[in-house]
């Protein structure tokens, strides 16, 4: 061993120059030598310096700069474990050369005798010691071996003292690099409002958007207090969430890239929690700077989170504005197959983004819900993803006609309830709803916004209102909001409601909100909304009674073909489905169906025909070897990339037959190979869904409407 033969200050010398070398190795070749002597002989030398500090003894600059040191070179070893999928070895190895019983009760004891006394808080030693501590924070799972004496820090006394010291000024030193840097970012979050606020407002204080800071030790201590931020005092807290977009935002160096992966973890849980603030998120410039995030891969863990955020705050017009649909539906599908650590976060962004009809066009036509249903047993919020896949008809057919298993073997959950709904009333005609109508008005909202929805209620209540269901009642109060927009349960309601012709009354309940997705198809920017949030709600109560008396039913809209009966609202686990019998009152017209040859059996002389028929006289050039199953790739690949790159490789390909292709006649062959394709769909549905949507009904006798 080195240290009997070379003196102190040698051997240290001898111990720096290995780290200096090690720092420089790339993660394959750290992970390599790990079981290395020299490596036992860094931390066990490490070890020694503390102990001398912890008994008193003074630490000369030499000694400091190598705990300094030994944390930069624990830090690259820690991030190991985040990054990369170890063996049992490489971990059991990391664990202990950095998380051994000794230098565990070693720390703890050095924060214990920082909390019994400050006579040691000016010591300049702590800003060293505080780099060495913040590489057990780089661990994966180390918080849990801190976390009691971590969280005696925060609720005490010096921890307060030097977070306002911090606010109030300036000069960083030390004391707040070890408690508001260090010791923050080892500790789980904890639930103290007032050192929430005080967060807050040093976040605010600090940032802006005129002023951006270049201060490193200022920018750790932020670090500290982005991972001691509380999501449940967060998510009302709209001025730190602006900070926090500011930040992001004005990130411009490597080194306060820093704040990236924090910022974007804590909107991501946001965005889980609440879609009201996601709404709020959805600004244009966060949506530029995020899709550049996306296209560079240099970091993947920013990367991966970038795409999640994504996929909970981008909206159906910037979906279709810069043509993302398929690349991000599949980039999160491509997520989920290789990084299953990430699998929770990942289904929660897709629940966010299926809202919208162009993703769920994607999956429907790429055939990913096989990949949905293999995932259910394992992750239950799966069933609520499809549900909200179910409202797409195309996803229904899937349903019906691929999946017949799924739907037999489906439990007991409310989402799995919504599914076969959905599947049930897909050819309900809209008719009027009259018997068992015994209550004036019923209350759709999402649970998150209780508060307000229940004062609302309440009111009503007071004015003599008699609140049903959605079933019983003549009209239904809609609360607007971006909850319930993303809430399943309110838009089946409302499809019901629309398919009874009740009175639909809108009610704005929280801002932000989007009127897009599913809530365009209640024209809510053409009605006279109301607003309980610039009116009172006894301002707003004789509006809804105004609408309540002048309740007129939509006409109703006659389907020639058979209406599958809705569920019943109580099902048991016996409770199985079955074919239902043919009803006996009424007899079933079926329109004739016009046989029709599916476009992928056409061979290249009805491409050529249809062309010809169609006056697309580049197109009959140019197709001339394309059979229907071309035609259809053809289709896809159009649908899948940007304008301008598919016209002009049609365009490469006329030039080599000598002709030209305007844009008119490009955009007559897609608008033709849409219809195409509709009208295809459609019979095809037809043909289909009107005798197997049928078999799925409750085999169970439907409660009585009283």
């Amino acid at each position: 061993m080195a240290s009997t033969i070379l003196s102190s200050a040698s051997y240290l010398n001898y111990l720096n120059d290995y780290i200096n070398i090690i720092l420089n190795y790339t993660d394959q070749n750290l992970i390599e030598n790990l079981n290395k002597s020299y490596f036992d002989e860094i931390e066990t030398y490490a070890r020694s310096i503390l102990t001398q500090w912890h008994s008193e003894e003074l630490i000369d600059k030499q000694a400091s700069l190598y705990i300094e040191n030994v944390g930069y070179l624990n830090r690259k070893i820690a991030s190991l474990t985040k990054t990369y999928s170890l063996n049992e070895k490489q971990s059991e190895r990391i664990e202990d050369l950095l998380c051994n019983s000794e230098i565990i009760q070693l720390i703890t004891s050095i924060i214990e005798s920082l909390l019994i006394t400050n006579v040691r808080h000016k010591d300049n030693f702590l800003r060293y010691l505080s780099i060495l501590i913040d590489s057990f924070s780089s661990m994966k799972y180390s918080k849990s071996i801190f976390n009691e004496i971590t969280q005696q820090v925060i609720e005490s006394k010096y921890y307060k003292q030097y977070l306002i010291e911090l606010i109030s000024s300036s000069d960083i030193q030390s004391v707040h690099l070890f408690f508001i840097g260090a010791i923050s970012q080892l500790a789980s979050p904890i639930q103290n409002l007032t050192i929430n606020e005080l967060y807050s407002k040093f976040l605010t204080t600090f940032y802006n958007e005129k002023y951006f800071p270049n201060n490193i030790d200022l920018h750790y201590c932020t670090l500290g207090i982005l991972s001691q931020l509380q999501i449940s005092f967060l998510i009302n807290d709209y001025s730190c969430i602006s900070t926090l977009i500011s930040i992001f935002i004005h990130v411009s160096t490597e080194y306060n890239k820093i704040f990236l992966l924090p910022i974007l973890n804590l909107f991501n849980r946001l965005c889980i929690q609440s879609k009201t603030v996601a709404c709020y998120l959805n600004t244009d410039e966060l949506i530029d700077i995020l899709l550049q995030y996306v296209t560079n891969q240099q970091d993947y863990q920013i990367h991966i989170q970038t795409c999640l955020l994504l996929g909970h705050i981008i909206s159906e017009k910037q979906i279709i504005q810069f043509r993302i649909n398929y690349k991000l539906t599949m980039k999160l599908i491509n997520l989920l197959q290789y990084h299953k650590h990430e699998i929770m976060n990942i289904l929660n962004s897709l629940l966010s983004l299926v809202i919208h009809e162009q993703i769920q066009f994607i999956i429907a036509h790429t055939y990913q819900l096989i990949y949905f249903i293999q995932l259910c047993k394992d992750y239950p919020i799966v069933y609520d993803i499809i549900w909200k896949l179910s409202f797409h008809s195309d996803i229904i057919d899937q349903l019906v006609t691929r999946h017949d298993d799924f739907l037999k073997q489906l439990p007991t959950l409310p989402a799995a309830q919504g599914i076969l709904q959905n599947i049930q009333i897909k050819n309900s005609c809209r008719s009027p709803l009259t018997n068992g109508v015994s209550y004036d008005i019923s209350l759709i909202s999402s649970s998150k916004d209780h508060f307000i929805v229940k004062k609302i209620e309440e009111n009503l209540l007071k004015h003599n209102f008699h609140i049903g269901t959605t079933l019983n009642s003549s009209c239904i109060l809609l609360c607007v909001s971006e909850e319930s927009k993303h809430d399943s349960t309110c838009q089946a309601a409302i499809r019901q409601a629309v398919l009874d012709c009740k009175k639909i009354i809108l009610c704005i309940v929280r801002n932000p909100y989007r009127i897009d997705d599913w809530f365009n198809t209640l024209n809510i920017q053409e009605r006279k909304s109301l607003n309980v949030i610039t009116s009172s709600i006894e301002k707003i109560l004789p509006e809804i009674e105004k609408n309540c008396r002048n309740n007129h039913h939509l006409p109703a809209i006659t389907k020639r073909t058979r209406i599958v009966s809705p569920p019943s609202s109580h099902r048991t686990s016996q409770e199985t489905f079955t074919l239902s019998p043919e009803p006996q009152q009424s007899p079933v017209e079926i329109l004739p169906m016009v046989p029709i040859k599916k476009i992928q059996n056409w061979t290249n002389q009805e491409v050529i025909t249809w062309c010809e028929n169609n006056k697309l006289n580049a197109f009959s050039k140019i197709l001339t070897h394309y059979d229907g199953r071309n035609l259809l790739a053809l289709a896809h690949v159009s649908r899948m990339s940007a304008p301008h790159t598919i016209i002009n490789q049609l365009r490469n390909d006329c030039r080599k037959q000598g002709l030209r292709l305007s844009f008119v006649e490009f955009v007559r062959f897609q608008a033709a190979l849409d219809e195409l394709l509709r009208l295809e769909r459609n019979i095809l549905r037809k043909q289909s869904i009107s005798t197997l949507a049928n078999r799925y009904v409750y085999k169970g006798k439907i409660a009585q409407q009283t």
